[in-house]
């Protein structure tokens, strides 16, 4: 029998979150769009969906796997804006807490701080289930690849939480045939997924810029990232004071017309801070390229990485 985008997610979900003990999908915030490596998933129907491999968080999850099988997410990137752009595929409805139960595949949401998915509804005979990714091994936002505990991505029994609500599928969605590959919303053949700032990014900035070329901007304190967040791999980030930053941050300052030395007005040398987003941010509309909505705001989203990859195509950056 042929399966459903709906029942596909569902599997998808379900694989992400089951594994063994220090291998399988982990949890990380650092490193939630996966490793650069792909997998390949066998649903019940011999169907076949390839997704990227590696750590997720709880958004990233959700939002990778309703890709593995066709769905355009447009710009779902965090739990934030997850309502807002999903309601755009035209899947799904919002409802509210306490209207009806969830059946498989509705993903329950609270816009600040989590998502889950429901894989069994309630009544069935498996019970009221939720997959979900929960927390490192080491109870913070990253740690050693692989789920390391048995815990950080898991499936678990409905457990009362302030979910603001779910969105509900309106239907089952297309029928997949036979094989299908991880949707590339925004792909750019030279930078990848322009939505997140990766080692791609980070390349060809330090080759425009003079800086070394090796795809890792280091030494970022986990202070500036709910300012930094739509990332991919490529970041290194350490305990805020801790290290010495980026020398192609330093760079992207400078071109930027940041005043780093001393810390002025916010702006942290070496750091990709609010300050320092802030003035990149105002420099590409100055240039005639738009961050979204909200303009300058200091918080590095999707709209402003869009905006980045394209000065890099420019060549805005060169030194």
């Amino acid at each position: 029998m042929a399966i459903t985008q709906r029942e596909a997610f569902a599997q998808v979900m379900e694989h992400l979150v089951t594994h063994n003990g220090g291998s399988g999908h982990g949890y990380s915030q650092c490193n939630r769009m996966g490793d650069g490596t792909t997998e390949t998933i066998r649903l019940s129907d011999g169907t076949t969906v390839t997704i990227a491999g590696g750590d997720r968080d709880c958004s990233s999850a959700v939002i990778t796997a309703l890709r593995a099988v066709g769905i355009h997410t447009f710009g779902a990137s965090y739990t934030g804006n997850m309502k807002a752009e999903l309601l755009k595929t035209g899947l799904f409805v919002w409802q509210a807490m306490g209207v009806a139960s969830a059946k498989r595949g509705d993903i329950y949401l609270n816009e600040k701080h989590h998502t889950a998915v429901c894989i069994s509804g309630y009544g069935s005979k498996r019970g009221d289930l939720l997959a979900q990714f929960s927390i490192s091994e080491k109870g913070t936002i990253t740690g050693t690849k692989g789920d390391q505990t048995g815990r950080e991505s898991n499936i678990k029994p409905y457990y009362s939480y302030p979910w603001d609500g779910k969105l509900v599928w309106k239907s089952d969605g297309k029928v997949l045939n036979g094989s299908n590959t991880e949707v590339k919303d925004n792909t750019d053949p030279d930078l990848g997924d322009t939505r997140y700032w990766g080692p791609k990014f980070n390349r060809a900035l330090q080759k425009q810029l003079g800086t070394t070329v090796d795809g890792v901007m280091s030494g970022q304190w986990l202070s500036n990232k709910p300012y930094f967040w739509a990332t991919d791999r490529g970041i290194e980030w350490t305990k805020t004071g801790k290290g010495v930053g980026s020398d192609m941050v330093l760079a992207l300052q400078k071109k930027v017309g940041c005043k780093v030395y001393p810390e002025f007005c916010g702006v942290q040398g070496r750091q990709m801070s609010p300050g320092t987003i802030k003035r990149h941010q105002q420099w590409l509309i100055d240039h005639g390229i738009s961050c979204g909505p909200d303009g300058a705001d200091g918080y590095n989203g999707p709209n402003t990485n869009r905006a980045v990859a394209q000065a890099i195509k420019r060549k805005l950056y060169a030194a």
